[in-house]
């Protein structure tokens, strides 16, 4: 009998355990870049670190832009298009795939809610000054968040402040850049820098990863299947 109370009582800790898990989850960094060392003509810019509840990923450029050589940034030029005012809109640079985007992908069995994108972001006096955040998760509809009046700087982070929460497919984020007042010829430079040689990331993903009830169930499962085991060998 007292086994018996062990093993029960042993498979019941490891239950609770599991419906606890959620409740410790904090905001923290999902996905991180740094492009530091970069040629600016890059066309894709891998993650230096991801949770391990989600996918690495790459940033890439829209059609629009065009890599353009600029040390330790991942942007380009072009992002003014012919035919454009002056300054670009919004709505222009959707219409002509002026951005820059990545995939949020949840490992198998979590579930991720953000809360913020932070970033350094580099231009030329006649590229973007205005960002917008957009995601297909309304097929780029509407606005998660915008910055506008942006400087070219090496050390200001922008922060965009959004909620997205219950993410558990394949999510793409578009920024979309506008704002400028270029010509079609130059079409404006603009990109995500950093400092030369900085080691600390300058494009940040910011929100939480937890895993979904019925991946915690396994944990209770698992638990419950082990008692099992030294009841029979008791």
């Amino acid at each position: 009998m007292d086994c018996l109370k062990k093993v029960v009582v042993g498979s019941v800790a490891v239950m609770a355990s599991a419906v606890l898990i959620p409740s410790i989850a904090n905001a923290a960094s999902i996905l991180e870049w740094n492009t530091a060392g970069n040629l600016g003509t890059e066309t894709t810019e891998p993650s230096t670190l991801n949770d391990p509840g989600v996918a690495t990923s790459n940033l890439t450029l829209g059609a629009g832009v065009t890599p353009a050589a600029n040390g330790n940034r991942f942007g380009g030029s072009n992002w003014f298009d012919t035919g454009d005012s002056q300054p670009q809109t919004l709505a222009q640079a959707v219409t002509g795939n002026d951005y820059i985007q990545f995939v949020l992908t949840p490992q198998a069995g979590n579930t991720v809610s953000l809360t913020g994108f932070s970033f350094i972001w580099g231009r030329s006096g006649t590229g973007p000054d205005a960002l917008t955040l957009r995601s297909s998760a309304d097929s780029f509809t509407a606005d998660l968040a915008t910055a506008t009046g942006l400087v070219d700087t090496t050390t200001v982070v922008t922060n965009l402040t959004f909620t997205l929460n219950n993410i558990t497919t394949a999510t793409t984020f578009r920024l979309y850049g506008y704002g400028g007042t270029a010509t079609a010829a130059t079409g404006g430079t603009g990109g995500f820098d950093t400092a030369t040689a900085a080691t600390t990331p300058n494009v940040i993903l910011s929100g939480t990863v937890v895993p979904e009830p019925s991946a915690l169930a396994l944990i209770g499962v698992a638990g419950l299947l082990a008692g099992r085991r030294r009841l029979r060998n008791a």
